[in-house]
């Protein structure tokens, strides 16, 4: 189960270059220098570049390696997070979280479901005007004198247009659509990582979802921001904790992506010298004893210890790992995992290896995590949009 707006946490579970083609089979980008072939440093050939031969030591097609693939190979380091953050979204489009019917002149009336508008539709245009706020919605509405307005909206990957006949309410007289609107998103959660390389900030783990529609919101962009530790509500058996935080106006960074593992940005403030982690890779994890990041006194981030109670074997990328907190001193401030701690790191032999994502709220004591891989490619990913 996905978390929702308010408090960003452990939710509740029950390039652009061309690519030329060398002869012999192997592909490289322009202008990346060949470093390898078939496993062989080309200054092993003499006479020849590999590729003029049909294929090397009678082996077929072969690999070659480029300065751009090694890299990509080298173990990454990224600047982990554990700090406490302020997350603000706007959505793209306004999100509908619910449908109404209102009395007019001639009886009640229901103009959003009459025009087949769904909770969890997201309106993106009213009459070719792209809509960005309930306000302007609103105004939209209003100012139909009644008319017939086209509506654009997109339901799960289908975008589709209806049409929405306002009416006039008999309580004020003014044109309404029966609809409850979601624009904006505002919380607490933890910061991941940033990445030195790429400019890339990431948190959570996890997407940030509508506490009335589940849906996963979308986002037209937002901001993280510092924020300061309030209070804490301990976790209990059937009752989810929860870390209580004001969100300042220092900015981070600038969020341009909410996906099921994540949030995903660019960095937009120099943190303070980092130390930097090598990112495990998913195969390198395993169960047993590990440590977690987090914010839970005012002291700061600490490493608390866990325990990894089981690797793999679930289909959702943001549960690919089972946690269990171990530590005396963080069971005594929170009971275990609460809400605002996702996306804390968690390391296991001085790497990487993943971030909290989730609380079993019938277990206060254990939880879910995310590969830290799997957030690092997700930030690459995002991070070769921005900048390609």
């Amino acid at each position: 189960m996905r978390f929702f707006f308010r408090l960003f946490c452990a939710g509740l579970a029950v390039l652009a270059a061309a690519i030329l083609t060398v002869p012999g089979g192997a592909n490289r980008a322009a202008g990346q220098t060949v470093l390898q072939f078939a496993g062989r440093l080309l200054s092993d050939f003499q006479d020849h570049l590999p590729w003029q031969s049909e294929a090397v030591n009678g082996s077929g097609p072969a690999t070659l390696r480029t300065a751009a693939s090694a890299a990509a190979q080298a173990p990454r380091k990224v600047a982990a997070g554990g700090e406490l953050i302020g997350i603000r979204l706007q959505t793209k489009g306004v999100l509908v979280v619910g449908t109404d019917s209102f009395e007019t002149e001639n009886g009640m009336a229901a103009p959003a479901q009459e025009a087949g508008i769904r909770t969890g539709d997201v309106l993106l245009s009213v009459n070719g005007e792209d809509i960005r706020s309930n306000l302007q919605l609103t105004a939209c509405i209003e100012q139909s004198g009644g008319a017939p307005l086209t509506v654009m909206l997109r339901r799960q990957d289908r975008e589709m247009a209806v049409t929405l006949q306002p009416q006039k309410t008999s309580a004020t007289g003014s044109y309404k659509g029966g609809l409850w609107i979601r624009d904006a998103a505002a919380g607490i959660g933890t910061l991941t990582f940033t990445d030195p390389a790429t400019g890339s900030i990431a948190a959570l783990g996890h997407g940030i979802c509508d506490g009335d529609t589940s849906a996963l919101m979308p986002v037209s962009g937002g901001q993280l921001y510092t924020a300061e530790l309030l209070d804490i509500t301990k976790g209990t058996v059937g009752a989810a904790g929860e870390i209580s935080g004001r969100i300042s106006e220092f900015t981070l960074g600038e969020v341009s992506v909410n996906c099921d593992e994540g949030i995903y940005g660019t960095v937009s403030a120099v943190r303070e010298p980092q130390t930097l982690f090598t990112v495990a890779k998913a195969e390198e994890v395993r169960t047993g004893s590990a440590q977690i990041l987090c914010t839970v006194t005012d002291g700061g981030k600490q490493y608390y210890d866990i325990d990894i109670t089981k690797v793999g074997g679930n289909p959702d990328k943001n549960k690919s790992l089972t946690i269990r907190v171990t530590d005396p001193t963080l069971l005594e401030i929170t009971g275990g995992i609460v809400q605002g701690m996702s996306g804390s790191p968690i390391f296991q032999d001085g790497k990487l290896v993943a971030a909290l994502t989730h609380v079993l709220v019938n277990d206060p004591k254990s939880g879910y995590a995310i590969y830290a891989e799997t957030m690092l490619q997700d930030a690459d990913t995002v991070a070769a949009r921005e900048n390609g």
